[in-house]
């Protein structure tokens, strides 16, 4: 199969076709529509037919392209970036311009065949943009609040205060259209239904995972699930006497990872599953803060088992089971 490599910015992107045979050509291309559109051209211009595409998962700069390639009949992967960069370094890649870039790409999409991308449908993008949009009004009203506390000018505190009051209206208006969109869908609303039958999981938490892990049900694993969101340990060791402590590994969806944190808290007191999780830990010595992550990780394989047996939470299952 012929593949493409692309490396994305978010005015360009460079582009290099490999063909079967290993004949490399290389084309930029602005990220917008007229440049989507060059880029097709261009592949047919070299005979190119359909492609195994392949980009990193940059921000949101990748998306109308993806969308783009995939709406043409392409194949489409989207990576981390740690991938591309571990391969890169594998082939002793020394230099990085996005020309090197595209090529290391398309090399790793050539070699590795990396799974292919599925599309959120209209909806999910909907409910993605207004959930980013509801964090944005979040952070915002984070930082109005810490300026507040630290002013001591009287009309800037007033101007902050009007500031803060809008954007607690916002955000309550945010939050009524997206409970609106879940509870429209029929699809949706089991699925929130499922997720929130997780003790340890809010209304929160379950939006967010349903707009950024909204393929969660179609991972390979809840190993898989757990790598993405960036909940997976990592282990170092090299021979026989350098050991480090094994840490979260954070390569991974980070908007998904820090809103696991406080479901994380929640769970180790309220939900019995975690309770006896937790205590097999703190038997072994494990310390807090990897009692918190190990939990983290537990709760996205909770949310993945839901959803892939299309079943409630039984926080008595394995008792039952045993």
């Amino acid at each position: 199969m012929n593949h493409l490599g692309i490396d994305l910015s978010k005015a360009y992107f460079d582009a290099t076709y490999q063909d079967a045979k290993g004949q490399q050509e290389h084309g930029q291309f602005e990220n917008k529509p007229s440049g989507f559109a060059a880029l097709q051209k261009w592949l047919k211009s070299l005979g190119a037919g359909t492609v195994h595409a392949c980009m990193e998962a940059t921000n949101i700069y990748w998306e109308a392209l993806a969308d783009y390639l995939y709406e043409q009949g392409h194949a489409v992967s989207v990576v981390n970036p740690a991938q591309i960069k571990g391969f890169g370094m594998s082939q002793m890649q020394r230099n990085k311009t996005d020309k090197v870039d595209s090529r290391v790409i398309v090399a790793f999409c050539a070699a590795l065949a990396p799974p292919r991308w599925q599309p959120p449908s209209a909806l999910e993008r909907k409910l993605r943009r207004r959930v980013r949009h509801r964090q944005a009004l979040v952070k915002s009203q984070t930082q109005h609040k810490n300026r507040l506390a630290d002013c001591q000018d009287e009309f800037v505190r007033q101007s902050l205060q009007t500031i803060l009051a809008t954007l607690q209206r916002e955000i309550q208006r945010v939050d009524a259209e997206i409970i609106a969109l879940i509870q429209g869908d029929p699809d949706l609303k089991q699925k929130k239904a499922w997720l929130k039958s997780i003790i340890g999981f809010g209304d929160q938490t379950v939006h967010l995972l349903l707009a950024e892990m909204y393929d969660l049900a179609n991972y390979a694993n809840a190993h898989a699930a757990a790598a993405d969101a960036g909940v997976h340990p990592a282990h170092y060791q090299s021979g026989r006497t350098i050991y480090k402590k094994s840490r979260m590994c954070k390569v991974g969806k980070a908007t998904v990872r820090g809103a696991l944190y406080l479901p994380a808290l929640t769970a180790m007191r309220h939900n019995p599953l975690i309770i006896q999780f937790v205590q097999r830990l703190q038997d072994k010595g494990k310390s807090t803060m990897v009692i918190i992550g190990a939990v983290m990780r537990k709760l996205i394989h909770l949310a993945y088992g839901v959803l892939k047996n299309r079943s409630p939470f039984d926080p008595n299952w394995h008792n039952q089971h045993a």
